[in-house]
């Protein structure tokens, strides 16, 4: 005879009765209450069966994530059935893909509010490029929803403003925007289950809309979870199955941590690790070059790298945002990648290695190269140890043979090397001193130091040093490809060739025997003019 399912419900031991009747609440609750009031309520129906000695709150939250899975149907094919899916397309090539949830990882103030209003902008001028890659702009007008905003109306206003998204009687741009959330909004639209059956009640008023989500952490809030547990990442994957059934694009803004030091926004993201792994496909956004806390930033570029599943990374992009607004494409990112690689093979360089590099470096900015004897004797060390470690360091791609005389070879700084061992000097073929000429003025003829009896003696401070200068040959002309070694004195300066230390001349006179040129290397002679007037010393 068969039971009815009440009947075998009482058959059950009470305690078993009693965490079914749970497991069914939870179910009831998701429907009917409030995602504040789940967790109260559990607790409350657990003491009215007895059993909340018995029944902690972790065990409770299982039973509620249960119900909320159950609640999404599960889709599984049968073989020969043909799959619903499309392979997914980029809306901007190799950052942001069409119809699926984009998460934008950045440090903060490095521009997300303004790349989100930039790429409506955009969308609106229906410019074919932005941020130096291909916009696949749709055949009708594609309508901007911004939900979850973390920042008040008079902040959003500046990035507004400046992409002209509202006019003088700021009023928002029509043809750009069709909804926007302030910040006092966030109690009605956030990601909670009823939050988000209001946000996909607006979002479905508009057909294959851009959803913007400004930020993650502010859509989350009401959730009560805290963002380091695993827990966290289940309402955002509710989320995203809710509102990716509209049709929508979601761009899902959200921060990174205080200072990146990769180029992999997985790697980066704040919070719990399974935040990540919700997200197909990311972007991470994070300073070029990173510089000390607290000062003034004076380089403002901006890298941006996408990586994701089902698609093969295109590559970085670098651009600035524009004191006037509108962001500017500067480059690829791959050169300032491999600079910051090399930087960090470079700090990681110890002992005899890292001062064969030093060495050579030194060398690099006279814009002289080396070979394994002259280091070996400038370390007092064998040259076959040299060798071993210049080989290494050519492994590396820190340092590069530039030319051979005979069979012996010299080496020079790679590109990306010098390039970090010097960012504000010139690359190419050669390289340039990155010292200036500083010449004695006035104010250096009061940096004087006092001895016990108080004679005034000059400083020691050699000022001159590393100057590229002329030198007066016999026969009037002026030839470069000489450096300053030591300047303390100016009637006495002794200069060394560049790429030969070993030749020197001493006791030289300063704009009489030398003088001051913009670059160490050798350039065509030039002769004294019979009128010209040398300068007067500086000092």
């Amino acid at each position: 005879m068969a039971t009815t399912p009440a009947a075998s419900e009482n058959t059950l031991p009470p305690m078993q009765a009693a965490l079914l009747e749970l497991e069914q609440h939870a179910a009831y609750l998701l429907q009917t209450e409030p995602e504040k009031n789940w967790l109260p309520l559990m607790r409350n129906k657990a003491g009215q069966l007895e059993v909340d000695l018995d029944v902690r709150d972790d065990q409770l939250q299982r039973y509620l994530d249960d119900a909320e899975r159950n609640l999404t149907p599960v889709r599984v094919y049968e073989g020969g059935e043909r799959l619903e899916a499309t392979e997914s397309v980029f809306l901007l090539n190799g950052l942001v893909k069409l119809g699926e949830a984009n998460v934008i990882i950045g440090q903060p103030k490095v521009g997300k509010s303004s790349f989100t209003t930039g790429l409506i902008a955009a969308l609106r001028d229906r410019k074919e490029m932005f941020l130096g890659r291909e916009l696949a702009l749709p055949s009708e007008r594609m309508p901007v929803l911004i939900f979850g905003t973390d920042q008040s109306e008079g902040d959003w206003l500046h990035f507004l403003r400046r992409e002209r998204l509202v006019d003088e009687a700021q009023t928002l741009d029509p043809e750009a925007l069709s909804f926007f959330c302030s910040m006092e909004a966030g109690e009605k639209y956030n990601f909670t289950r009823e939050g988000l059956r209001n946000m996909r009640t607006e979002i479905e008023k508009h057909q294959f809309p851009l959803v913007i989500i400004d930020s993650l952490s502010s859509m989350m809030e009401p959730t009560g979870i805290e963002e380091n547990t695993s827990r966290y990442a289940q309402p955002i994957r509710s989320a995203i199955s809710q509102l990716r059934k509209t049709g929508a694009t979601l761009l899902i803004i959200h921060h990174s941590v205080k200072r990146p030091t990769t180029w992999d926004w997985i790697v980066e993201c704040r919070g719990s690790s399974s935040i990540s792994s919700v997200f197909s496909w990311g972007v991470l956004m994070r300073w070029v070059a990173q510089e000390d806390d607290g000062l003034m930033r004076t380089d403002k570029r901006v890298g941006f790298t996408g990586k994701g599943r089902g698609s093969g990374e295109s590559g970085g992009v670098m651009a600035e945002y524009l004191a006037e607004g509108g962001w500017t494409f500067l480059d690829g990112l791959e050169a300032a990648q491999q600079a910051e690689r090399v930087g960090r093979q470079i700090m990681e360089l110890g002992g005899v290695r890292a001062s064969v590099f030093d060495h050579i470096a030194l060398r690099y900015e006279c814009g002289a190269d080396v070979c394994a004897e002259e280091v070996a004797s400038e370390l007092n060390k064998h040259t076959s140890a040299v060798r071993r470690e210049l080989k290494t360091l050519k492994t590396k791609g820190l340092i590069f043979m530039c030319r051979k005389e005979g069979t012996r070879p010299y080496y020079t700084l790679s590109a990306a090397s010098g390039s970090f061992w010097d960012q504000d000097s010139l690359r190419g073929s050669e390289a340039v001193l990155s010292v200036p000429f500083v010449p004695f003025g006035e104010k250096n003829k009061k940096n004087m130091e006092y001895n016990s009896q108080g004679n005034e003696q000059p400083a020691k401070e050699n000022i001159l040093s590393r100057t590229p200068v002329e030198r007066l040959h016999a026969d009037g002309t002026w030839q470069n490809g000489w450096i300053v070694r030591d300047g303390s004195d100016p009637h006495k300066v002794t200069i060394e060739k560049v790429g030969n230390p070993s030749l020197t001349f001493s006791n030289q006179r300063w704009e009489l025997d030398i003088r001051p040129c913009e670059s160490p290397f050798p350039q065509p002679v030039q002769p004294v003019q019979p009128d010209s007037t040398p300068e007067p010393l500086p000092f």
